[in-house]
């Protein structure tokens, strides 16, 4: 059967060693910004998706673009007009002056982590044309917005390292109470660049991938159960086959997989004894290769194929070996040594990240982000 080794082998390849350095944006990449702009930012209709741009390209050229676990984090703006005048043509160009206004924060509690204002000025044929050549002078490299995400960066890792207890309090809980994959997304939203809080998380979430490996195998050794009932042998092994000795579920999953071989083994032995009878010794050898060594028929087994051996000597004076059946479970279980804790850290990590991205997409606290405003 395969280990839980290999059940394991899924999310936190992450347990490299994580620093809690500023200076480095490839850890600082973890943290992701969302982009979220409210209906009520004052931004022309004509221009909103290119405000958006601009924003998602900030994020991207900062590194904290992308999917990560968290959705909490936002990064907003506003645009109040400053000024506008009308230069009288022919044709009349209208002069506009824009504050821009970006906020880093948590579009759930409405913390504010950074702001930055921006004033531009431009001009355009119509007051639509100026708004959008005004806002397309954004420069995302400029040293004053990338000081402003540096500051949003370093806001948001001091947010968990202040609240780490509180994260891994309600992670346990959730496990407690048996919902554990939404204990692991909660410890999945920890980025890695937040080193001691991070490797706390990822211990807790071992013991959790590992408490909830243990409930669903009581789940399935109840199933298999009843699909054996059902004379349905192969699904109830399918059910149990990723469960190793390590866990305390093992006991009675040994038991239930013993029954399901000796089953399978009184199967094959019994078309390998049809076969024989007449004298298919090409379809007995097949039958009688489906049998364990270790199977309690297995020296039956051999008995039968004493007889093909000695019949196929006598009939046309040639050897006949019987082949020996070596569950290449049994072979993938010797050959495993791996790391159980990155392992598991790994699979833990993936669920995590799968249920969170599973989950509908977060409703901002839109009374907390007004207020940014204000």
């Amino acid at each position: 059967m395969k280990t839980l080794l290999s059940f394991i082998l899924l999310f936190l390849s992450f347990v490299v060693s994580a620093q809690n350095s500023l200076g480095k944006s490839d850890d600082i990449a973890r943290i992701v910004l969302n982009t979220y702009v409210p209906a009520d930012a004052n931004i022309k209709p004509a221009a909103q998706k290119l405000f958006e741009t601009k924003l998602n390209a900030i994020v991207a050229a900062n590194g904290m673009g992308g999917s990560g676990a968290s959705q909490r984090f936002l990064i907003s703006g506003q645009v109040n007009e400053l000024s506008k005048n009308i230069i009288v043509g022919p044709p009349d160009q209208i002069i506009l002056e824009l504050e821009v206004n970006l906020i880093i924060g948590d579009g759930m509690d409405g913390t504010i982590f950074a702001t930055e204002a921006i004033n531009i000025k431009s001009i355009g044929d119509n007051e639509t044309k100026a708004y959008i050549e005004a806002l397309k002078k954004i420069k995302t490299a400029d040293k004053n917005i990338l000081a402003f995400v540096e500051k949003g960066k370093t806001k948001i890792i001091e947010y968990y390292n202040s609240r780490c207890d509180f994260i891994l309090k309600q992670a346990s809980s959730l496990s407690d109470q048996k919902s554990y994959d939404n204990a692991l997304y909660v410890l999945a939203e920890i980025p890695e660049v937040c080193k001691a809080c991070y490797d706390d998380a990822m211990d807790l979430g071992v013991k959790i991938y590992k408490a909830k490996a243990e409930n669903d195998c009581q789940l399935n050794i109840s199933k298999a159960k009843a699909l054996i009932a059902q004379n349905n042998w192969d699904d109830a092994a399918n059910a149990i086959s990723n469960y190793t000795p390590d866990m305390s579920c093992y006991a009675e999953i040994k038991g239930i997989l013993q029954s399901i071989q000796d089953h399978r083994c009184e199967v094959s032995l019994g078309k390998a004894k049809g076969a024989w009878a007449s004298r298919d010794v090409e379809n007995t050898g097949a039958y009688l290769a489906e049998i364990p060594t270790d199977s309690k028929c297995y020296l039956e087994a051999e008995k039968v194929g004493n007889e093909v051996r000695a019949w196929v000597k006598e009939k046309d004076g040639r050897e006949w070996k019987m082949v020996e059946k070596i569950q290449q479970d049994e072979i993938d279980m010797r050959k495993e040594e791996f790391d159980i804790r990155k392992r598991a850290i790994s699979a833990a990590r993936d669920i995590g990240v799968a249920y969170g991205k599973n989950q509908p997409k977060v409703v901002y606290n839109t009374t907390v982000i007004r207020a940014w405003w204000h």
